[in-house]
């Protein structure tokens, strides 16, 4: 990692066939990241804004030194963070976008059935085990079959829907 190739340069900025040489100090409108992880340049140095003039110089063969501490993409503009660290506004507040409507292809109509009414054969089935029959019913009004109450009593758990803990069980008889 002696020879890093920067470009477009100015001519006078770069040493000889483009190269910047370790050791080399130039005057340039780009710059090179102090932060990071140090390898980032591997294989590409990445533009900054104009007018940002700064010395580079290539440190112990594996860090490079500059004055500005940010480097963007080839568009030449700095993240939305980097601008707003720039300008002391601190960091961009994220902004969500709601957007409403129907997917694109979504043209299948599904039937309006109420939540409690969907089930194998017209019978509520529980929300628990989603098999069987809902035959019993907690002082909260939620319901579950039998065989999953057994296990919700065995661990003292409460109410699988609402989690009010469970003082009354009523059974249902249809």
């Amino acid at each position: 990692m002696g020879n890093v190739l920067l470009g477009p340069e100015p001519e006078a900025a770069q040493g000889a066939n483009g190269v910047l040489r370790k050791g080399m100090r130039v005057q340039t409108q780009y710059t090179i990241d102090e932060g990071g992880d140090g390898r980032w340049y591997q294989g590409k140095i990445k533009r900054l804004y104009e007018g940002n003039k700064v010395k580079i110089n290539y440190d112990d063969g594996d860090t490079w030194k500059g004055s500005a501490a940010y480097v963007w993409s080839m568009s030449g503009s700095p993240p939305p963070a980097q601008q707003a660290a720039m300008m002391g506004a601190g960091p961009p507040v994220m902004q969500a976008t709601v957007v409403q409507g129907v997917a694109v292809g979504a043209s299948v109509q599904l039937p309006n059935i109420p939540p409690s009414e969907v089930a194998v054969g017209n019978e509520p089935c529980c929300p628990v085990c989603t098999e069987n029959k809902m035959d019993m019913a907690f002082q909260c009004g939620h319901r579950v079959c039998g065989s999953c109450l057994r296990g919700i009593h065995a661990a003292s758990a409460p109410c699988p829907v609402c989690r009010t803990p469970i003082t009354q069980v009523i059974r249902i008889f249809n």
